[in-house]
């Protein structure tokens, strides 16, 4: 009978990645490969132990013992040699956008450090919801991997009755990679100059409006946030980005729009608009001569956004401290400093514990704040 047992386990030992049966399930079912025969061989001892001598049981106990650590070293991840071909980058919108922008500097500088080309591919489509389902239902080995961001990652789930992602459960922050911040900009034709002057739309509730790149976005979210701190009332204007937002800015058919800093480093002397002031706790280095909200007298509107590698859930810890390590490096490099600032980001840089805790607090607070502020379950 041990003789038997011991034939078993044998072929549990050639069993794994390699095995037959696991290559057409996936890695990921190594473990119930190995651990349903593992089970039932400890059960059959266990029914026969009262039959065997007591050198048999301590055999037969050897051999479980033998099992269980064939099932740890057979499924655990390959992580040594991680990564050992080309990862994709998934961007959930069209491509030209901030989170695209970012995504490919990024890539860029991982691709150079990981020695593995770091392909960037947009998936945009259902407001963001395609290209993280794509990620979120992927297999959790560090190969595919999403950018992402507050308005693509927290406030949906928190907007949206329906929204089909738990921002806790269906995808893992892995590393911060940068942040930035919204400037209120108004058209030209406005005869504002200074947030001060702006009191000319609290005399005028709901008479002016104000552009965003969509309900529930960062820069809708930091616009109410604006409005709730100075008791100015302006009607929404959604856009589907960024683009087109500004392009009606500088149109003068909307006459307002939270601008994001990355589009605005483009547009710092654009005489067709005005910048205002930034939703920052310092100036900008791309917008230099724009005051921060509190310099031009409002406080409480100080809201920066991130951009964050995400994995699928599942995916082991050494393959998410692996990636943070090197987006860590990527954002304390000079030379790639100089990237994500000429571009209006700032390198924020944190490990795959600071992200977590830092992206945990996030999907607390914007919730809490969407929830009070009667942003729920509203139509996009």
């Amino acid at each position: 009978m041990i003789v038997r047992w011991s034939r078993e386990l044998s072929s549990l030992s050639t069993c794994g990645r390699g095995c037959p049966s696991v290559a057409r399930a996936g890695e990921g079912s190594a473990f119930q490969t190995i651990a349903g025969p593992l089970t039932r061989l400890a059960l059959r001892f266990r029914s026969a132990r009262s039959t065997l001598s007591h050198r048999e049981r301590g055999e037969a106990s050897l051999l479980l013992a033998l099992g269980v650590l064939i099932l740890f070293t057979k499924t655990a991840p390959a992580q040594d040699n991680y990564p050992s071909r080309p990862m994709t980058l998934v961007v959930p919108y069209a491509a030209g956008g901030s989170i695209d922008l970012v995504a490919r500097i990024l890539a860029e500088g991982l691709t150079a450090r990981l020695n593995q080309t770091v392909v960037v591919e947009d998936k945009p489509g259902g407001n963001g919801v395609i290209g993280i389902g794509a990620v979120a239902k992927s297999k959790p080995d560090g190969y595919t991997l999403q950018m992402g961001a507050v308005g693509a990652n927290v406030t949906p789930a928190a907007v949206q009755k329906d929204y089909p992602f738990d921002p806790l459960r269906d995808y893992v922050p892995v590393a911060m990679v940068a942040e930035w911040s919204a400037i209120l900009v108004v058209k030209k034709d406005l005869p504002v100059s200074t947030l001060a002057e702006f009191a000319y739309a609290k005399a005028r509730p709901g008479a002016l409006n104000f552009g965003t790149t969509g309900y529930g976005s960062f820069a809708h979210l930091v616009s109410e946030v604006f409005m709730q701190q100075t008791g100015i009332s302006m009607q929404h204007v959604q856009y589907k980005g960024g683009a087109p937002a500004t392009t009606d800015l500088l149109a003068g058919v909307i006459d307002a729009h939270m601008m994001s800093s990355a589009v605005g480093a483009g547009h710092a002397e654009n005489p067709r608009l005005k910048m205002l002031a930034v939703a920052s706790s310092r100036r900008l280095p791309s917008i230099p001569k724009v005051p921060t909200m509190v310099e031009a007298g409002v406080s409480d509107v100080d809201q920066t956004s991130w951009l964050c590698v995400f994995a699928p859930p599942g995916v082991a810890d050494g393959v998410r401290e692996r990636i943070a390590r090197e987006v860590v490096a990527i954002a304390n490099d000079p030379a790639y400093q100089a990237k994500f600032r000429n571009t209006g980001f700032e390198p924020l840089g944190l490990d795959a514990q600071a992200t977590a805790r830092m992206y945990r607090d996030e999907v607390t607070r914007w919730t809490a704040f969407i929830r009070a502020r009667g942003l729920t379950e509203k139509a996009n």
